[in-house]
């Protein structure tokens, strides 16, 4: 009876931290990369990637449109300019990566904040 107590506490304790530890995937939210470029994708899968003016604190668009999921690839198009394109991603619990388009690199971006 006391190993059986012991092994519903361990279980309880596993089940907890494997809770705690699970990964949100949630790509909805504001970004952060280390080039001091945001990205703001709303749940209406709009989009918006900007740099911040130092002086004067207001956001410098550098792209904006919509996204579409599409076999694992984010479609990306752009309203800004007129482009489309696919992009390979990951989502994981606090860090997103995006291929760059027409590149071999990628962004590395930390969420900030959920929308």
């Amino acid at each position: 009876m006391k190993y059986l107590f012991g092994m519903l506490i361990f279980l309880y304790f596993l089940m907890m931290s494997a809770h705690v530890c699970a990964q949100n995937n949630e790509i909805y939210g504001l970004w952060a990369n280390f080039e001091g470029e945001y990205v703001e994708i709303a749940y209406d899968n709009t989009f918006l990637r900007y740099e911040v003016d130092k002086g004067t604190k207001k956001k410098i668009p550098l792209a904006k449109g919509s996204i579409k999921f599409v076999e694992n690839e984010l479609r990306i198009f752009r309203s800004d300019i007129s482009d489309t394109y696919d992009l390979c991603y990951y989502v994981g619990y606090a860090n997103m990566v995006i291929c760059k388009p027409k590149s071999e690199k990628a962004w590395l971006w930390q969420k900030i904040k959920d929308l």
